[in-house]
C-alpha cells in the first residue's frame, strides 16, 4: 500500500512538472530550441535560415541576377558538392565578383526547390 501511494505521488509530481515545462515553452517559444530564429518583430532571422557554402565562381550574370558556382558539400541542406546557378537576393551582391574567385556564400530556401544567395563574399 505504501509503495502504491509513493508511486502514485511520484507519477503525479512528474505529470505536474511536465505540464509546467510545456506551459513555459508555449509562453516562451525561444525555449523550444529556436534561439536566434526570429528577430524582435517575430520575423525569421535570415542568418538563422541561411546555409553556408564555399565555392568557386564560374560565371556572373549581372543582367539576370544570377551566379554559377561550383561548391563543396552543404551539409545543412544535405547537398553534395556540385555546380549550379543561383539567383541572388540583391543584384549588388554580384558587384566585383569574377570567374575563378573563391567565395563563401549563404543560401536561403525560398520555397520548394527554390534557393537564393543572400550573402556572398571572398573566402578567407
Amino acid at each position: 500500500m505504501k509503495n502504491t501511494l509513493t508511486s502514485t505521488l511520484l507519477w503525479t509530481l512528474l505529470a505536474i512538472s511536465g505540464i509546467a515545462v510545456a506551459q513555459e515553452q508555449m509562453m516562451n517559444p525561444s525555449m523550444n530550441g529556436m534561439q536566434g530564429m526570429s528577430n524582435m518583430n517575430g520575423m525569421p532571422n535570415m542568418a538563422a535560415l541561411a546555409n553556408t557554402g564555399i565555392g568557386m565562381v564560374n560565371r556572373v550574370d549581372r543582367q539576370n541576377g544570377k551566379i554559377n558556382l561550383t561548391h563543396g558539400p552543404i551539409k545543412s541542406l544535405g547537398w553534395p558538392g556540385m555546380t549550379m546557378d543561383f539567383s541572388v537576393k540583391d543584384e549588388s551582391l554580384l558587384d566585383g565578383l569574377r570567374p575563378g574567385e573563391k567565395v563563401e556564400f549563404d543560401v536561403v530556401k525560398q520555397g520548394p526547390g527554390q534557393f537564393y544567395i543572400a550573402r556572398i563574399a571572398p573566402a578567407q
